[in-house]
């Protein structure tokens, strides 16, 4: 009897000492945030042991992992040399249906666009850090331009560019330049920088702050500036917020240029299924006040300017296709059309389809 009571007594000890499942995974986060990867694998699988309400969430946690660690030895078996240089080639080729309403007319006007686009880079790996240099080619042909006058579209343009992008644990920077050319205009050249830095990660989620700039030198020009969230997994929910201020500089007239500051909100949500189908939909939206007026004609304008869309995709290898539907919406507000040359209101829907690929 003794005995047994020393048995009891040692199992209950052993019990009131064990960690909780919440426990468990609070010590995994922290190690996986502090870069002990091998010590937060221990912890999950400890974790996933012990029943508690995160035993679906830890789990899908280590399939990731394991996904990657088999990505990983794979390709170490393909190229045993690790030979840091790779080639890469992507692009699209789509068509969009084009349906086109503003105040003031009852009948919409209809079209469609053609797209494609080539892209070739050359990347290298340097321990934390991923260089990548790209050239793209684009090209866009307009349908029944002429049954679209309001857009006052070329019926073709074309684009031929160079980027830069450099991507580490917790920074992104993305630089470019390219000169497009259309049908009525000879060519102009524009400029584009984007920069992201990650301040913090909790378990899939990071949060950090983002930059931007782009600059046409025959066009418009903007800035942002952003606090960012992303949840990253391989498959399941995706999420980003960029949340911030937006400078845009654009003519509004032949006359005048006019300067916006603001509010911007920059949302997406995605999930990817393990068929290799991916289902995204996102905002973009910018509330603008007009600043330094040009004239007394425009004090007080402001312009709410977004765009939403909703994507499939499906890309079981190097190619893929897709269909999405977007809309581009604009409204002026504190003022009319006729001081502003401008339909008060428009809206630019779009029926996308095409592929893609990734070699």
């Amino acid at each position: 009897m003794k005995r047994l009571l020393i048995i009891v007594s040692l199992l209950w000890a052993a019990n009131a000492l064990a960690e909780s499942q919440e426990e468990l995974y609070y010590r995994a986060l922290k190690a996986e945030e502090a870069g002990d990867i091998p010590h937060a694998l221990d912890l999950f699988d400890s974790a996933v042991a012990v029943s508690g309400p995160y035993t679906a969430e830890i789990q899908e946690i280590i399939d990731d992992y394991q996904s990657v660690l088999k990505e990983y030895d794979e390709y170490s078996a393909d190229d045993s040399s690790q030979n840091p240089w790779s080639f890469h080639t992507y692009g699209t080729i789509n068509y969009s249906g084009l349906h086109y309403k503003k105040k003031g007319t009852s009948d919409a006007e209809t079209g469609g666009e053609a797209a494609a686009s080539i892209n070739a880079s050359v990347e290298y790996e340097s321990q934390n850090w991923s260089h990548a240099l790209e050239l793209n080619v684009s090209g866009d042909w307009f349908i029944d331009k002429d049954d679209m006058p309001s857009l006052d579209t070329n019926s073709w343009e074309t684009s031929v560019g160079i980027g830069y992008s450099l991507i580490g644990n917790a920074l992104i920077l993305d630089i470019g330049a390219s000169i497009n050319f259309s049908e009525n205009e000879e060519w102009n050249p524009d400029f584009y920088i984007w920069a992201e830095r990650y301040l913090a990660q909790n378990g899939k989620q990071k949060f950090g702050l983002a930059t931007s700039a782009y600059k046409n030198f025959d066009g418009p020009t903007s800035a942002s500036f952003y606090g960012t969230w992303h949840r990253f997994t391989k498959y399941g929910w995706n999420s980003t917020i960029y949340a911030g201020a937006r400078y845009e500089s654009d003519s509004l007239s032949s006359l005048y240029i006019l300067k916006w500051l603001g509010p911007s909100l920059r949302p997406s949500v995605s999930y990817k299924f393990k068929t290799d189908i991916s289902v995204e939909t996102k905002l973009n939206l910018f509330y603008g006040f007009v600043i330094d007026e040009p004239a007394t004609t425009y004090d007080g304008v402001q312009k709410f300017s977004g765009s939403w869309a909703f994507n499939i995709s499906w890309k079981p290898g190097m190619f893929g296709t897709f269909i999405g539907f977007e809309q581009l919406y604009r409204h002026y507000l504190n003022t009319s059309e006729y001081s502003i040359g401008y339909p008060k209101w428009s809206l630019l829907s779009k029926l996308k389809a095409g592929i893609r690929w990734n070699i």
